[in-house]
């Protein structure tokens, strides 16, 4: 299941850039530019995580975060381009779980998100199926006595079979979650990575671990069993 992000963040242009750089990344984000269009809609949200801009149109984060926990137990992250010492030590004190200042380098974003997503219990750095797990912390693969290093695309591939499996990923899916925009039914882009990724499997040759074509569903997973191994 993919993690849900709320970013709260008035400035359209930089939650555009925030959201397709996380939803590259694996995570499903959804966007509201004021505390009123929060209140409109909360109850219609479910977060992992909330991304709270401190000053925005009709209040301030600040002021916010009673009502974000109220409804939420998630973990809250200030993002603001307020630097000074005492902001932020006011949003800690609240119980804000970071406080990142703006401008940020999306890597670091996404890297403090995931560790807040760890640490609140959301986020496991070691996905399984069965004797299959791999260590997104480490970068790892491993099934058995065979272990595989990953890269970046490869750690949001796995994630993201591991998470809906043994639901097929469709072409669509896997091109929004990985390349961060929608299918237009002719790029190759996400076919091209899952064909690298089964090669790497299939060259470190772990019998029976695949990722098969289902014709009109997409891709699938395919997990040996201890017996098969």
């Amino acid at each position: 299941m993919t993690h849900q992000v709320l970013l709260i963040e008035d400035d359209k242009e930089l939650a555009s850039l925030i959201s397709r750089y996380l939803s590259k990344n694996g995570l499903d984000v959804s966007i509201v530019n004021s505390i009123a269009a929060f209140k409109a809609c909360f109850d219609q949200l479910q977060p992992d995580i909330i991304l709270c801009d401190v000053m925005l149109p009709d209040g301030n984060g600040f002021e916010l975060f009673p009502l974000l926990k109220k409804h939420f137990s998630c973990p809250v992250l200030f993002l603001t381009a307020l630097d000074s010492d005492r902001s932020q030590i006011k949003g800690l004190n609240l119980g804000a779980n970071d406080y990142l200042i703006k401008p940020i380098r999306p890597e670091l974003l996404l890297a403090r998100i995931n560790n807040s997503l760890r640490i609140s219990g959301k986020g496991e750095a070691t996905k399984a199926i069965g004797p299959l797990k791999l260590d997104t912390t480490h970068r790892q693969l491993q099934y058995q006595q065979h272990q595989l290093n990953l890269n970046d695309d490869e750690i949001r591939l796995f994630t993201l079979f591991i998470q809906n499996y043994p639901t097929p990923l469709s072409r669509e899916t896997l091109f929004k979650e990985i390349i961060g925009r929608e299918y237009d039914g002719l790029d190759r882009a996400a076919d091209l990575k899952v064909s690298r990724l089964r090669r790497k499997i299939r060259d470190h040759g772990i019998e029976g671990l695949d990722i098969i074509s289902i014709r009109g569903e997409g891709y699938l997973l395919q997990v040996p069993t201890e017996h098969d191994a």
